[in-house]
């Protein structure tokens, strides 16, 4: 995806007349009581992993900006270029940072993997959605680029985001490479992905639905947004030469807006690109990600398959 000129004016909130209270409750996940525990379970299992001895935790500052920071999670004692997973993470692009997030440290520290979680500055009238897409575009590069700063193996490297995160990483690794990156245009146009894997966890990638919820108020979503940071919409337009193997993954017992989301991202990614799903069994949006953490898992041996596997 080529990032339009970003919108400054973003189109005014939906009113109360537009708010389709179906389609509100189907993107609501915070209000489910069930939904709340396995959020907090998630900020837990990020606590722990900040707080346990056997892994090594950075803060890498990568620019000059406010978000510009990185938390890089290592197993101690760990041989030196670690492949790594790096993770975008969720919260309606306007919540949480990697210290609620970072859930996926201890499962990566047991690969023998590194895990970077990436930070972004949250959605605002000032700070729209082309430059948050912008912004975790550049994070990702700059790990790549500071990889031997962080002691990571360059080469093998793989990206994975969760709700939101998971448009935003998509969205990211869509957006055309810069002049800059080591990854050049051959002969036709094309370009090869710096990035081993891709793992889009209960995903939204058609933001149009949106406008009509009461989400719409904070979001603030417009028309050009809407044409240029939508996936789904960009997949449809243009073939995408430059994605590497996608796993696109969505919770069994998730609202059917999205399950819809992420099938319509299957079927519109596998025709064009390696793309494989996975309903994750018996689960909801904020107990899906939990599969990553089981040794036996098709998401952990998924992203195992190109980083490498348990030393």
């Amino acid at each position: 995806m080529t990032m339009a000129n970003r919108t400054t004016v973003p189109e005014p909130s939906a009113s109360s007349e537009s708010i389709d209270p179906v389609l509100t409750a189907l993107y609501d996940n915070n209000s489910d009581p069930r939904n709340q525990a396995d959020l907090r379970t998630l900020q837990q299992l990020s606590a722990e992993a900040f707080a346990d001895p056997g892994i090594q935790v950075d803060t890498w500052r990568w620019g000059t900006g406010q978000h510009d920071w990185v938390h890089c999670f290592k197993p101690r004692q760990s041989a030196s270029r670690l492949p790594a997973l790096l993770f975008v993470h969720g919260g309606r692009w306007q919540l949480n940072t990697s210290l609620e997030t970072s859930f996926w440290a201890h499962a990566c520290a047991q690969q023998n993997w590194a895990m970077v979680s990436i930070n972004f500055g949250p959605l605002s009238e000032s700070f729209r959605l082309e430059d948050q897409i912008g912004a975790v575009r550049a994070a990702l590069d700059a790990v790549r680029n500071g990889a031997d700063h962080l002691a990571l193996d360059h080469e093998r490297l793989a990206v994975a985001g969760h709700s939101s995160g998971a448009h935003l990483a998509l969205a990211a690794c869509l957006a055309q490479p810069s002049t800059s990156d080591e990854h050049r245009a051959r002969g036709n146009q094309t370009f090869n992905s710096p990035w081993r894997a891709l793992l889009l966890v209960g995903g939204l990638y058609d933001l149009g639905p949106l406008t009509r919820t009461r989400f719409q108020g904070s979001l603030n979503f417009s028309d050009a947004e809407l044409a240029c940071c939508s996936p789904l919409a960009s997949l449809a337009k243009t073939r995408s030469h430059h994605l590497p193997e996608v796993m696109v993954a969505v919770g069994e017992q998730e609202t059917s807006e999205f399950r819809r989301q992420s099938r319509a991202l299957f079927d519109v990614l596998s025709p064009q690109a390696q793309a494989s799903w996975f309903e994750v069994p018996k689960t909801a949006h904020f107990d899906a990600p939990l599969e990553f953490n089981r040794p036996v898992s098709l998401m952990r041996a998924f992203i195992s398959r190109h980083l490498g596997d348990l030393e």
